[in-house]
């Protein structure tokens, strides 16, 4: 059973890291800045709807 509840829309690499945008099975979109290195700060971007129940936790 896959419990991933996201899909993959676009990964890309920046000079920060990896910019990887995904959407919920509710719609929502969601971007990820995985950092280079382990000196690096991530980065969340995208609402979470508390109806989902996949994505509002």
């Amino acid at each position: 059973m896959n419990t991933n509840t996201n899909t993959i829309v676009s990964r890309h690499a920046t000079s920060e890291g990896v910019v990887v945008w995904s959407r919920c099975v509710c719609g929502r979109l969601q971007m990820v800045l995985v950092p280079i290195g382990i000196g690096g700060r991530g980065l969340a971007a995208g609402g979470h709807d508390i109806q989902c129940p996949h994505c509002g936790r």
